[in-house]
């Protein structure tokens, strides 16, 4: 009878044993499954070029990093004290970084930046005054860039926000006769691993005091009518995909270029009337020099550096 007793007891603690080995193996599967749906993302922000002499920089404070994911807003990243940088000051491939975080792993269609306050981005000009940066939603929803892209699990993506400063800030009136800018949502997010960058020199003669800019375009989409005087709040060349202002020495540079194939136009621009801005003179007739051959279109692909060297005809 003690033995049957004893052997009970033992089947019972067996399947007692059995059970929690279980519970624990389930509980350590949960655990692998929520690490194993999330990955991390790095954001960086970028510039092309403000188009304005007078303009000395446009300052942003960022308080938050956000993604969108179906319509939800997932936090990135948060900073107690707020992240403030110049943006004019990145760019050609320069890029300021922000933070990171982890994210659920999945497809996200836009980032946001949520600025720490109405007053606290601004731009300035170059006799060292300010005028107000309009944002909409900065501080609630945020300030946002759009693009797709995926997080995937146990690894880490490479965000870049290119506000493409020449495109989305445009100047608007106050009821004080005074002159804000106001910074449109036109930039574009891309995953840095799956860019590849343009870049060269413009050669030929160009006249004095002529600033060239180069303007990319994803092929067939260029329409000459964004040549012509833009409405307000818009600015020429809208539908391009990234630009560049051509240095004094010639050299350019279209970083964090998606795949794909594009063309490139070159504009004139001068100050012929002494003021502030330079104007728009018109497009130049250029060719494309790639490794000796000619082209009228250039193909990107991931990870690469296309030289491309633009006659001026």
């Amino acid at each position: 009878m003690k033995k049957l007793l004893v052997m009970n007891k033992l089947r019972i603690t067996s399947k007692l044993l059995g059970i929690l080995l279980l519970t624990g193996l389930f509980a350590c599967s949960d655990g692998d499954s929520e690490v194993d749906s999330k990955g991390n993302a790095r954001v960086s922000a970028t510039d092309a070029a403000v188009d304005a002499q007078n303009v000395n920089s446009v300052n942003l404070s960022v308080s938050e990093v956000r993604a969108t994911a179906n319509g939800e807003s997932r936090t990135v990243a948060s900073f107690n004290t707020p992240k403030q940088f110049n943006l004019m000051a990145y760019q050609n491939g320069e890029t300021y970084f922000l933070g990171e975080g982890e994210l659920e792993a999945g497809s996200y269609s836009d980032l946001r930046f949520i600025l720490s306050g109405e007053s606290d981005s601004y731009v300035e000009m170059k006799d060292g005054s300010r005028k107000d940066l309009i944002i909409e939603n900065a501080t609630t929803t945020g300030y946002q860039i759009s693009g797709a892209f995926d997080v995937a699990a146990n690894s880490t993506t490479n965000l870049v926000a290119d506000i493409d400063l020449r495109k989305a800030i445009v100047t608007e009136a106050q009821s004080s006769s005074e002159t804000a800018f106001k910074l449109r949502s036109n930039g574009r997010v891309v995953v840095e691993d799956a860019t590849g960058e343009i870049k060269g020199t413009v050669e030929g003669e160009a006249n004095s005091g002529e600033q060239l800019v180069v303007y990319a375009y994803n092929k067939g989409t260029f329409s000459a009518s964004e040549e012509s005087e833009p409405a307000e709040g818009r600015t020429r060349y809208e539908g391009s995909v990234n630009s560049a202002i051509v240095a004094e020495d010639g050299s350019y540079t279209l970083a964090f270029m998606e795949e794909g194939d594009y063309e490139v136009y070159v504009a004139s621009y001068s100050n012929t009337d002494n003021d502030e801005d330079l104007e728009f003179q018109g497009r130049v007739t250029t060719d494309i020099m790639i490794n000796g051959s000619l082209f009228n279109t250039i193909s990107v692909e991931s990870n690469s550096t296309i030289t491309a060297n633009i006659l001026l005809k």
